[in-house]
C-alpha cells in the first residue's frame, strides 16, 4: 500500500476503505429502519424493538474474536482475510436485501438474525486488511482513510437510504441500495485489493513440488517472523 519512497498509496488505501464503508453503511440503514418496520408492521413494544437490536452486539461479542483468530490461521490463494469477506458480504447483502420483503413476525427474524450473524462473520477480516496490506509507520494514516470511509457509508445511508425511504415506505428499495453497494464494495476489493500472504502462498505451494502444504506448515516456514 506504499511506493519506494514509504508514502502512503492513497488510491489503494481508499479502495481498501470500501469494505468498510460497506459495513458502516449497511448497520446505519439497519439501525435506523428495522425498528420502525418492527413498530409499524408487528405492533412491537420499544422494548421488545430494542432487544432485538442487540442481537449484533451480542453476535460481535462472541463471534468478532473468535473468527479474528480463525482468519489469522486462514491460508489461502486469496489470502488470509479475503475468503471470509468474499462468503460474508454477499450473504449479508442478501438476507439484508430479504429483511424488508418478509410479511410475518418470525420470516424478518431469520431474516435479522442471519444478517447478523454473518455481518459478526466479516467485520473482524475487513478491518485486519488495513494493518496486513500497510506499512506499520503509515498504519495511523491508513486508518484515518479508513474511517473517512465508514463516515461516508455512513452519509449516504443517511442521504440516498433517506430519500429512497420517502420514496418507498416499504423499505425495500431502501435495503436494496445498500445490498448493491455491499456487493460493489466487495468487487472493488477484489479487483484492487491483494494481500500479501496470498502471494506468498501461492509461491510456496508452487516450491513445494512434491505435495501441497498444509497452513500450518506454510504458517512455520513462511511467516516466522
Amino acid at each position: 500500500m506504499s511506493n519506494s519512497t514509504g508514502k502512503l498509496d492513497y488510491k489503494k488505501t481508499l479502495l481498501l476503505g470500501f469494505g468498510f464503508l460497506a459495513s458502516s453503511l449497511a448497520w446505519s440503514l439497519y439501525n435506523s429502519l428495522v425498528p420502525v418496520l418492527l413498530e409499524e408492521r408487528f405492533m412491537l413494544s420499544t422494548t421488545i424493538i430494542g432487544a432485538i437490536m442487540t442481537i449484533d452486539n451480542v453476535f460481535g461479542i462472541i463471534f468478532q474474536p473468535l473468527v479474528g483468530t480463525l482468519s489469522d490461521r486462514t491460508f489461502t490463494r486469496h489470502g488470509r482475510r479475503m475468503p471470509w469477506i468474499m462468503v460474508g458480504i454477499p450473504l449479508s447483502a442478501f438476507f439484508f436485501f430479504l429483511i424488508p420483503w418478509a410479511k410475518t413476525l418470525w420470516l424478518m427474524m431469520g431474516f435479522i438474525v442471519c444478517f447478523n450473524l454473518i455481518m459478526s462473520l466479516w467485520r473482524s477480516p475487513v478491518i485486519a486488511l488495513m494493518p496486513d496490506v500497510t506499512p506499520r509507520p503509515l498504519r495511523s494514516k491508513a486508518n484515518g482513510l479508513i474511517n473517512l470511509m465508514g463516515g461516508i457509508g455512513s452519509i449516504i445511508a443517511f442521504l440516498a437510504g433517506g430519500y429512497l425511504a420517502k420514496l418507498d415506505e416499504s423499505g425495500r428499495l431502501t435495503f436494496g441500495m445498500g445490498s448493491v453497494i455491499m456487493v460493489a464494495a466487495l468487487v472493488c476489493l477484489l479487483l484492487f485489493v491483494r494481500e500479501p500472504v496470498a502471494d506468498m502462498w501461492r509461491r510456496a505451494q508452487r516450491e513445494s513440488v512434491t505435495r501441497r502444504l498444509t497452513a500450518k506448515e506454510f504458517s512455520e516456514t513462511y511467516l516466522k517472523d
